[in-house]
């Protein structure tokens, strides 16, 4: 989905914005490995790709300090960073170039069934076989203590090349009251199937009796209910339904555009889906006052990719939907401008929130001129404009078209009269908006973006 990248200059440096402060200081072993691994947020979907430049960066930062620090770290990234991934890896190279016990920190971090998958075809992919120390293999058979009959049944086949009773036949857990049957049935494969929409239609039940059941049951997940809003509309469920199924969307797992593509698919439910986005993202803000610019240039609205539906406008609206709801005092701000004239355009939006910003977008784009995105330009504009002057942070979500450094500017952006600042391009393109005045430079489009922000100002207190 996305990727982090970050300039030399940070690491150890002591520079923040572009300038060395007291407070950047020189960072430890551990400061560094914690900052490398919360730059995991914004991809880490796809984190047991040996080829990822930051797993090395991780592993050779790992040598560097204790294994007691390192399950530290994976606790905190599967418990308050919400990540998948990352937290098994960490454990893996503790013990493995350690030998620091892991069995009850994996017990804990592997709260699904599907991640003792995920962990063994890590092993997999770094020695080549599913050989696993005793203490691995000990956290593996107490993590099951965790899961129940429906657990077990939902996460029995992945689509790694190992399946749940693999699992089982490999690490041996000791079966439980709340889990013996299952396990003894899912070895025989005689295990029922789980309580899915998916699993009752395809048994036969009617879509409208299986949606307004599963409903009434709260069985239905967050993402199922985001996804078949259509369906459900199709299937003739009354109004009340469908905004009783809304209003149970709670969960850290989604992402902004889940909440896009639910609003495009049901525009008519715009507002419940406004109100289950705001209760999924808002419940930690990021403190302070912060400027969230938005890059509204032509070429922001080109396709994602060829198989996307999206623009990268709609995934910067998507952001800034989510932005209004994660930072506690917000400056939104739409930037675009002339490319023929040289000369950048600002609107300080005051209009609307959340996925309400999509209404207003005609609005936004026509008083903007659609021409690049001045990011020098825009951060004069800010300061003259007296905007700058009591903010703490600025935030910049662009394609990287910038037409200011496009045409040969050597002005840089000036971010100093700000704790922190960061650019996001969400595209793949970098025509000179990245200079190293900037706390980080991210690549990535998720509210995992978000995520990171609050996380690397929380580790630089």
């Amino acid at each position: 989905m996305s990727k982090f990248n970050l300039k030399k200059s940070i690491f150890g440096t002591g520079k923040i914005a572009g300038e060395t402060t007291a407070k950047a200081g020189k960072y430890t072993d551990y400061e560094l490995l914690r900052r490398v691994t919360l730059a995991n947020l914004l991809f880490e979907s796809n984190y047991y790709q040996p080829a990822d430049e930051i797993m090395t960066q991780i592993e050779n930062l790992c040598s560097k300090v204790s294994g007691e620090q390192i399950v530290e770290l994976a606790l905190e990234c599967r418990f308050e960073q919400k990540l998948r991934h990352t937290p098994l890896w960490l454990l893996i190279l503790a013990n493995e170039i350690h030998d620091t016990p892991v069995k009850d920190a994996i017990a804990k971090i592997s709260n699904r069934p599907d991640m003792t998958m995920d962990l063994l075809q890590m092993l997999k992919v770094r020695n080549g076989s599913y050989k696993m120390s005793k203490s691995v293999k000990k956290g593996l058979a107490k993590a099951f203590d965790n899961y129940d009959e429906y657990q077990i049944s939902k996460y029995k086949k992945s689509n790694l090349d190992l399946s749940l009773v693999d699992v089982v036949n490999l690490v041996h857990p000791k079966p439980t009251a709340k889990n013996e049957a299952a396990l003894k049935a899912l070895v025989n494969d005689e295990l029922k199937p789980a309580n899915t929409w998916e699993v009752a239609l395809s048994q036969g039940s009617g879509k409208k009796e299986t949606f307004e059941r599963m409903i009434s049951e709260k069985s239905l997940g967050s993402l199922a209910i985001l996804r078949n809003l259509r369906n459900m509309i199709e299937a003739d469920l009354s109004r009340k339904d469908i905004q009783n199924a809304i209003s149970q969307v709670n969960s850290g797992w989604l992402t902004p555009l889940n909440f896009l593509a639910a609003q495009r698919n049901a525009p008519e439910f715009t507002s419940d889906i406004d109100k289950a986005m705001k209760n999924c993202f808002s419940q930690e803000k990021i403190s302070g006052t912060t400027i969230l610019a938005i890059d509204v240039s032509g070429s922001m609205g080109g396709i994602t990719s060829s198989n996307s539906k999206f623009s990268r406008m709609d995934l910067a609206f998507a952001m800034a939907a989510v932005g209004t709801y994660v930072f506690e005092d917000l400056i939104l701000v739409f930037t675009a401008g002339s490319d023929a004239e040289r000369k950048g355009a600002h609107l300080v939006w005051k209009n609307g929130y959340g996925l309400g910003l999509f209404d207003h977008f005609n609005d936004i784009f026509g008083k903007l001129g659609g021409g690049g995105i001045f990011t020098y330009q825009l951060c004069e504009w800010l300061k003259n404009e007296g905007y700058a002057k009591d903010a703490d942070r600025l935030v910049v979500i662009s394609d990287s078209q910038d037409i200011d450094a496009h045409y040969g500017s050597a002005k840089i952006p000036d971010t100093k009269p700000y704790q922190s600042s960061y650019i996001i391009d969400i595209s793949s393109h970098t025509h000179g908006i990245k200079t190293n005045h900037w706390t980080a430079e991210i690549n990535g489009w998720s509210d995992k973006v978000f995520q990171y922000i609050r996380a690397l100002e929380k580790g630089l207190d």
